[in-house]
């Protein structure tokens, strides 16, 4: 049995009430595989610039969770 195989059976056995938060995640899983997504050339560069910067910035976890509606892992 593959990963997939075995992921399709345990989707199955949940309970209605706990499936539409698999499907979505899945849904935006399958989104981020579609054609065009990649980045360009200048994206790359730009990410690049951003992780090389020596005093680095982040957003606050609290504004995180006002745009996610949930914390994100740290």
């Amino acid at each position: 049995m593959t990963v997939l195989d075995s992921f399709v059976a345990f989707a199955k056995a949940l309970p209605a009430d706990r499936l539409q938060s698999v499907e979505d995640a899945l849904g935006l899983l399958m989104q981020t595989h579609l054609a065009g997504r990649d980045f360009n050339a200048g994206e790359l560069a730009e990410l690049d610039r951003r992780l090389a910067e020596p005093k680095a910035e982040y957003a606050n976890p609290a504004d995180i969770s006002g745009l996610f509606g949930k914390p994100f892992p740290g």
